[in-house]
């Protein structure tokens, strides 16, 4: 058990450096995009990095179930947060918003490939202090990176502009790859991997409440915008990037102190705890539409309590809706189902910005589904 809580808190300081890298890079990506004179449409591209990331999930998860290898979980880690180390401080010589774009989806498909096999150790290291209390734990790490990133990325800004804050960010992504290196010397042998019956690499066995409660995630997100496009709409209205950065700074950092309590409401509550997220997803239109300054600090507040909920108890219940062997599987499945979503939503969020009515409808009904598939993945016993 101590070993898996040293290997718990490695993991962590983990996300912490990673996310100075990559949440310092995306805090500002609508606004280098728009200081590179791109069109809008390429802050929607920059969002759909997500579904790139997120259909990497997939891949990832089919790697680690097929090959059931301890070694292939940690290589996939470890060559997830390489990519990482090259793509972001990359941005600096992007001397055009195509090339921007490229780099930021680059970085995504680091971010999806580590991921399903990362979380299978998050849930398996945690389980002995509850796997929402943990994940919450493991956010709020995660999410000290988040609020560091983007205020470094801030003060490059002002004292070089981008290129000299980009390059910064290599510091942090180099710590990073050290770290999975010790976590995987610390801990070498996953148990889901190495214990318990072989299984196929197929979605076939994924149990009824695990696709009920994808469904709910995805409609979730298809409502909820990426960051890219709430930046974008942000420096075309009434903020300038630094303040951009620091907005994001704001959300990661409500993100960070909602993540232990949502994690700990999880433990106790289970599914339950999820119903508030699609009402507040819903609130922010609403309040990004308004069009005065303070309302969209606002935003970002709002913005990081549904990721503080998403990253904590949204991925604590996947792990819980399946069997330990089918972990991998499931993360990587519902990644790139809520993924998919994510990325169609953004889409056709940026294209209503100019319909208020029509905006808030859309958010709203999406919503709506959202809770409902939620209702019925908490009656479903499998």
């Amino acid at each position: 058990m101590r070993r898996e809580v040293l290997v718990f808190l490695v993991l962590g300081l983990v996300s912490l450096t990673a996310d100075i890298t990559y949440e310092g890079a995306r805090s500002v990506s609508g606004a280098f995009l728009e200081n590179l004179g791109a069109i809008p449409i390429a802050a929607a591209i920059v969002g759909s990095g997500e579904l790139v990331s997120y259909l990497m999930r997939f891949v990832g998860g089919l790697i680690a179930t097929a090959f059931r290898s301890s070694r292939v979980f940690w290589a996939t880690i470890i060559l997830g947060y390489t990519i990482n180390l090259v793509a972001v401080p990359a941005l600096a010589f992007a001397g055009r918003w195509d090339l921007a774009v490229a780099l930021y989806l680059v970085e995504r498909v680091g971010k999806g490939l580590r991921t399903p096999a990362r979380d299978t150790v998050l849930a398996e290291v945690t389980s002995g202090i509850g796997k929402g209390k943990g994940f919450g734990i493991h956010e709020i790490m995660d999410q000290a990176g988040a609020v560091t990133g983007p205020l470094i990325v801030s003060w490059g800004i002002l004292h070089g502009g981008y290129s000299i804050a980009f390059l910064s960010l290599a510091i942090p992504a180099a710590v990073s790859i050290l770290l999975v290196c010790l976590a995987a010397a610390l801990y070498p042998k996953v148990k889901s991997v190495s214990e318990g019956p072989r299984i196929g690499v197929t979605v076939r066995g994924l149990p009824k409440r695990f696709w009920l409660y994808t469904l709910s995630m995805s409609l979730l997100l298809a409502g909820y915008a990426q960051w890219s496009i709430v930046s974008f709409y942000m420096a075309s209205t009434a903020l300038t990037p630094a303040e951009i950065g620091l907005v994001y700074s704001l959300a990661m950092l409500v993100d960070a102190l909602v993540a232990l309590p949502v994690g700990m409401a999880y433990d106790r509550y289970g599914l339950m705890s999820l119903v508030v997220a699609p009402p507040l997803v819903a609130a922010i239109p609403t309040l990004l539409l308004s069009g005065t300054k303070y309302a969209h600090y606002f935003v970002g507040a709002l913005w990081g309590l549904v990721m503080g909920m998403y990253e904590t108890n949204m991925r604590a219940a996947v792990a819980d809706v399946v069997d330990p062997q089918s972990r991998a599987m499931a993360y990587g499945t519902f990644g790139m189902v809520t993924g998919l979503a994510w990325t169609v939503g953004g889409f056709i969020i940026s294209l209503l910005m100019q319909s208020y009515i029509a905006l808030v409808l859309y958010v709203v009904v999406a919503e709506a589904i959202s809770l409902t598939f939620l209702i019925l993945a908490l009656k479903s016993p499998t």
